[in-house]
């Protein structure tokens, strides 16, 4: 869908907020079926499994031919160098042991192609998936040989924690894009692209640096760059923008200060040298490994 007016960015989050939607229900499901294996191993029922071998390799098969189809996709993606959404949506009875159906509908969102933790994330999901049907079929020739019914409930505590375990990357990153993180894998990127802001003839300093991830294939950016009142300001935000655009920032907005601003504003609150003074301790802040700022 194209941008309106209303939603000026267009409707690239849809794909963050659907993702972090599918990791909620997933975590709602995987604490069921886990307490649910939980009371079974207790108490193992008795099961007719005469019916679930042809079922499982059935979705054994089903998840293979996705996550082949899933790399096939994450490739052209890359290839493209665009982002795109991948879903797996299966629903398949994994244990129609007679108990309530562990038929865990499955809809994986991606942020797409932008987000490589968020592919993981799903790609790992499929992945819980697969081996959720294979130990599906482990627990059922345990059952018919040995007449261990014990494993019924131990194969649904391990596909409730892989479940559990693959989810949990994928509600991390859209919770980091939703609360407007800087994008992880352009945080070194964009460190050094302030230091070479920073050293632009003619630009004084810098304040308000924000870059955060808008949707897979939009990382938004806005800075305030002060500059000497002889400069031409064209060629500063032609210089700014290439450094930022090198670093990844394709959605960018400057604004320019020239010296007569800082003057009009020491005549309303703050003086030019404080402001100055202010702009220039962001050359003394360093990152942290979480991508805060330390004095």
């Amino acid at each position: 869908w194209k941008a309106t007016r209303i939603f000026s960015y267009g409707y690239g989050r849809i794909e963050i907020l659907s993702g972090f939607i599918n990791g909620l229900f997933l975590i709602v499901i995987a604490f069921f079926v886990f307490m649910e294996s939980v009371a079974r191993l207790i108490d193992p029922p008795e099961l007719d499994t005469h019916m679930l071998t042809p079922v499982s390799v059935g979705g054994l098969i089903v998840n293979l031919i996705g996550i082949c189809a899933f790399s096939h996709a994450h490739s052209h993606a890359h290839g493209a160098s665009q982002g795109s959404c991948h879903s797996s949506d299966h629903s398949h009875s994994h244990h129609m042991h007679g108990h309530s159906d562990h038929g865990h509908g499955h809809s994986h969102g991606s942020a797409g192609g932008g987000m490589n933790a968020n592919m993981r994330g799903v790609f790992l999901h499929v992945l819980a998936d697969t081996l959720g049907s294979i130990g599906v079929i482990v627990s059922t020739v345990l059952i018919e040989q040995f007449g261990w019914f014990i494993a019924d409930p131990l194969c649904s505590l391990f596909i409730a924690i892989l479940i559990f375990l693959s989810v949990v990357p994928l509600i991390k990153d859209a919770c980091q894009v939703l609360l407007l993180r800087l994008p992880p894998e352009y945080e070194k990127e964009l460190h050094i692209a302030l230091e070479k802001i920073q050293k632009i003839e003619g630009l004084i300093s810098y304040r308000d640096p924000h870059f955060w991830r808008h949707s897979a294939s939009i990382v938004a950016g806005t800075i305030h760059i002060q500059v000497t009142s002889d400069v031409l300001e064209q060629r500063i935000v032609q210089q700014v923008t290439g450094i930022l655009k090198d670093a990844g920032v394709n959605n960018l907005t400057i604004q320019v200060e020239k010296e007569a601003y800082f003057q009009h504003m020491s005549g309303l609150s703050t003086g030019f040298h404080d402001v100055l003074a202010m702009t220039k301790q962001m050359e003394s802040m360093k990152y942290c490994k979480d991508g805060t700022y330390i004095m």
